[in-house]
């Protein structure tokens, strides 16, 4: 009876039009006050670009390794959720060994007691593989690269004034790679041409007072192989034969 009574229970009235464009407005209205908010924290805040670069440049210097240097650097932007995508400026430098990065956090929106500035560090050597992808980064608002490597990853955005410089590192670090790899070819051609070279026959001319036995003993071979090799009856040799005293691996 109960099951009955369920079935036969009318469908409730369907909504008014005005309650169903009253409940798409709310959350129209919540979406767009939350654009508003990534819009604004974007495009407000922006930081202390130059007191930043000056903290970067200092902790660049003390990062580099013995025989290091500093090709080029540009300032460059990241943001973070975890700092509710307030600026973080940084500088991105070209070293003959690496690609180094040092940003400088936003402060704190809450204040604190007073404690070390942490920093964001970021190495990526030109011997690993490393990709970049350059583009609109940070909702399309600038121009930048997504650097790729092993285990990390990094989008930076650039200003239209430091465009120019940021190229200038990454067109750097493109050639330093090359040079590396360009490197490494050449030593791995000359390691197949030694062993390449390694596997060729050698012979000998037999000189006034040689004897089998001393040409074996000398290149660690038997009386017997030098015999097999050169095709001899017998272990007699002549001033001037030329005999294979190693053949071909």
């Amino acid at each position: 009876m109960e099951a009955a009574a369920r079935r036969t229970r009318p469908a409730p009235p369907p909504l008014p039009r005005w309650r169903v464009a009253l409940r798409v407005s709310a959350w129209g209205a919540v979406i767009a006050l939350l654009v508003a908010i990534v819009g604004g924290l974007l495009f407000v805040h922006r930081g202390d670009a130059e007191g930043s670069a000056r903290v970067a440049n200092s902790e660049l210097e003390l990062m580099l390794e013995r025989g290091e240097g500093i090709d080029w650097r540009a300032p460059v932007i990241a943001r973070h959720w975890w700092n509710y995508f307030r600026v973080t400026h940084g500088v991105v430098a070209a070293t003959n060994r690496r690609l180094l990065y040092v940003g400088v956090p936003p402060e704190e929106i809450l204040p604190r007691e007073p404690e070390p500035q942490l920093l964001e560090e970021s190495s990526f050597p030109y011997d690993r593989p490393i990709d970049l992808w350059r583009g609109r980064v940070f909702l399309g608002s600038l121009n930048g690269v997504v650097i790729r490597a092993p285990g990390q990853m990094r989008t930076f955005g650039v200003t239209p004034a430091e465009r120019s410089r940021l190229d200038r590192v990454l067109t750097l670090m493109t050639r330093r790679q090359q040079a590396i790899r360009d490197s490494l070819e050449a030593e791995r051609q000359k390691a197949l041409e030694v062993a390449d070279a390694a596997r060729q026959p050698i012979f000998y001319v037999v000189s006034r007072g040689d004897a089998l036995e001393l040409i074996a003993r000398q290149f660690n071979v038997t009386i017997e192989e030098l015999q097999d090799w050169n095709a001899l009856s017998s272990p007699s040799i002549r001033v001037g034969q030329r005999l294979l005293v190693k053949p071909r691996t």
